[in-house]
């Protein structure tokens, strides 16, 4: 049984082969992954993408509307006991 890693090196895919392609390899390589990826997202129609923004605002809207009302009745419960 050979080992793997002696294997890989006997062929010229160690690291040494990685850093001479040249500084700007791993980010060429990092930016093709990306567009590759950005490629097969499924991306929402305009319908979608409005439905989406409505209620997300809706929910941060009722959202502030509730820690507002906790904090005036904080701020009540407060100025009794402190005032």
């Amino acid at each position: 049984m050979g080992n793997k890693r002696s294997s890989t090196v006997a062929r010229g895919g160690g690291k040494g082969q990685q850093q001479n392609k040249g500084r700007l390899s791993g980010t060429v390589d990092f930016v093709r992954g990306v567009r590759g990826e950005l490629k097969r997202v499924n991306w929402p129609n305009r319908d979608q993408l409005q439905q989406s923004t409505a209620v997300v605002l809706i929910i941060v809207l009722l959202l502030t509307a509730y820690v507002a009302f906790w904090d005036y009745i904080f701020y009540y419960l407060a100025r009794l006991v402190f005032a």
